[in-house]
């Protein structure tokens, strides 16, 4: 992507987070619990969810759907729960640790809560079966804006070279309202395999 295009990209999506930051503030606390526990009926009954035994989430922060209920339902069903850890520089991308309710955590660079990192515990993110992933956006291709830091695309960068094995299913977990028709997207960008909202599944084909 040249300079002048990547300028534009980059204006363009700094323009949708804050105006889709700015509109989930407006979500009143019974509106996003009420969005969480129909995304979390729609997600146990996902094939794709049932068959995983180790599943990847993530903290929610600033009006993100809280994936709580749906962690509580994985422990349940006897799968294994982990939270992404951000590595020492932005470059070693994300690490992953199982959570549990007693996981002692602490607030990262961003001010948001992860589990305190124990080497022994970190598993490597091609062995994961799923990972539900926050964003800002969404659109029918399976493009995503996330927070700009880029660290799922560098966590998850492997799945565009394999062919035989992509690895975990990427899932995002969204409110409707963060659906857009189109997105611009970057050549590095992964693609989500799929997106689960307060009232339907989208479900992408393979683009990588």
């Amino acid at each position: 992507m040249g300079g002048v295009a990547s300028n534009l990209y980059t204006m363009q999506a700094q323009t949708l987070r804050q105006q889709i930051k700015s509109q989930r503030r407006q979500l009143t606390q019974q509106t996003l619990k009420q969005h969480s526990r129909q995304l979390m009926r729609l997600a146990v009954n996902y094939k794709p969810f049932r068959q995983s035994q180790r599943i990847a989430f993530y903290h929610a922060v600033a009006g993100e759907i809280d994936p709580v209920l749906l962690i509580t339902e994985a422990i349940k069903s006897g799968k294994t729960p982990y939270l992404p850890i951000l590595g020492n520089r932005a470059s070693h991308g994300l690490w992953f640790t199982p959570f549990a309710k007693a996981s002692k955590l602490r607030l990262n660079r961003y001010g948001i809560p992860e589990p305190k990192l124990k080497h022994c515990q970190r598993i490597k993110s091609w062995s994961l079966d799923m990972v539900f992933v926050p964003l800002i956006a969404f659109d029918q291709y399976g493009h995503r804006i996330g927070m700009g830091g880029g660290y799922y695309d560098r966590t998850f960068s492997f799945k565009r070279f394999r062919n035989y094995f992509k690895g975990p299913k990427l899932i995002g977990l969204a409110h409707d309202m963060q659906f857009r028709s189109h997105l611009n997207s970057n050549p590095w960008d992964i693609p989500l395999d799929a997106v689960i909202t307060e009232s339907r599944i989208y479900s992408f084909a393979p683009t990588i």
